[in-house]
């Protein structure tokens, strides 16, 4: 038995050497061919013999693993966030005996602004990439709904599922609805607001979203000044109504941080073998939501790998990477890190960019030249992760 055991690890030692230094993912199996084990790198080659050597520096987790593999299986990939995408997606597949899984127990709510000529605002629970934006995921449902309709109430989103466009209106097809007649809609149906007014709403109830309304409290300041200068006074009476209603709802908000940044904060609670990880977002020094995610079997997790892999799972369900992430412990994969949060932060704003650029409807020629000037700052600067 001890010599099946010998040719069976040193079977395992030779393909080791034969792995290449290339990114990718690698699987360990068991002597039932299950998959016990799936794990990503930058150098595939690097990362799996620093299981088989110096074993002693092992965790008790990692030595157990050891003992259990009888085959590798790796796949490269092109770059070390494919690796990264690739191995979530294998994780939640195959479920890994010694893999951390956190599990949410729900697929939570996102909200969907969507990609038509006067877009709806509504909450959705599915995922798609038809060309809407999505914001989330959120955690508490009742906190969203109640967030919605004070957002959509402020800036007369539209509520209905018809599909409105130049033919449509043009045909008077359509009637407005009550909501229009009690001032929570501004009746696009029948061409009673421009396109470009009301995608400008959207775009403002998107910013507070977001939890930006600092500078959207300046804008909408300057605009009733401009109107009153002009005496357009119902204009004007419309966004001093709009900016009461915005301050009325962020002094609801729980302030936390009088530096009014944009922060993750991530943190992680134990008790016996179960372990939960969970991150605070915080928006303009404002906490505006929060998600945590629970680990069963957590005993022979360290802290560092349970944060490592929320920090990774929060980042692959969520576009907006802030300025400042704060986390409990260092991490080994620090630059890592880094440098895939730093690229994805780049390339969202830049994504951003080219949408507004060919949709010229949604924003103005200042909100383009803004977002250059973003841009140019964000390939000037980086994120940091604080301890």
């Amino acid at each position: 038995m001890d010599n099946e055991n010998n040719v069976v690890k040193q079977e395992l030692l030779d393909k080791v050497n034969e792995i290449p230094a290339l990114p990718g993912i690698y699987q360990y199996f068991n002597e039932q061919r299950k998959i016990i084990y799936i794990g990503k790198a930058k150098n595939l080659k690097n990362r799996v013999r620093s299981y088989f050597h110096s074993t002693h520096s092992h965790s008790p987790k990692t030595k157990a693993l050891v003992e259990k593999i009888v085959d590798i299986e790796i796949i490269i990939v092109n770059s070390e966030v494919e690796a990264l995408i690739l191995e979530d997606t294998l994780i939640k597949k195959h479920k890994p005996r010694y893999n951390i899984l956190l599990r949410d127990d729900k697929t939570y709510p996102y909200i969907k602004i969507t990609n038509e000529v006067y877009p709806r605002i509504y909450i959705t629970r599915s995922f798609v990439k038809d060309g809407a934006k999505y914001l989330g995921p959120f955690t508490e449902l009742r906190a969203i709904k109640s967030m919605l309709y004070a957002v959509k109430n402020i800036f007369q989103i539209r509520c209905c599922k018809h599909q409105i466009n130049k033919e449509t209106i043009a045909k008077k097809s359509m009637r407005p609805c009550l909501n229009f007649h009690i001032s929570k809609c501004q009746a696009p149906c029948v061409g009673s607001i421009s396109r470009e007014e009301y995608n400008n709403n959207v775009k403002m109830a998107h910013q507070v979203l977001l939890g930006k309304t600092k500078n959207l409290a300046k804008q909408l300041e300057v605009k009733m000044l401009e109107y009153s200068d002009k005496m357009e006074f119902e204009k004007a009476a419309v966004v001093r109504n709009r900016l009461k209603s915005l301050g009325n709802y962020t002094a609801k908000q729980k302030i936390v941080s009088p530096e009014q940044k944009d922060r993750d904060l991530f943190g992680i609670a134990r008790t016996g073998d179960y372990a939960c990880s969970l991150v605070f977002i915080v928006r303009e020094g404002k906490l505006i939501g929060k998600r945590h995610f629970i680990i069963t079997k957590a005993e022979l997790e360290t802290s560092e790998e349970i944060i490592q892999k929320t920090l990774e799972k929060y980042y692959l369900e969520t576009d907006f990477v802030p300025r400042e992430i704060v986390i409990p412990n260092e991490l080994s994969q620090m630059d890592y890190l880094l440098d895939w949060l730093g690229k994805k932060r780049l390339e969202n704003w830049q994504n951003y960019y080219e949408n507004i650029d060919e949709n010229n409807v949604y924003y103005t020629k200042s909100d383009i030249n803004q977002v250059k000037k973003d841009i140019e700052k964000l390939n000037a600067d980086s994120i940091s992760i604080k301890i």
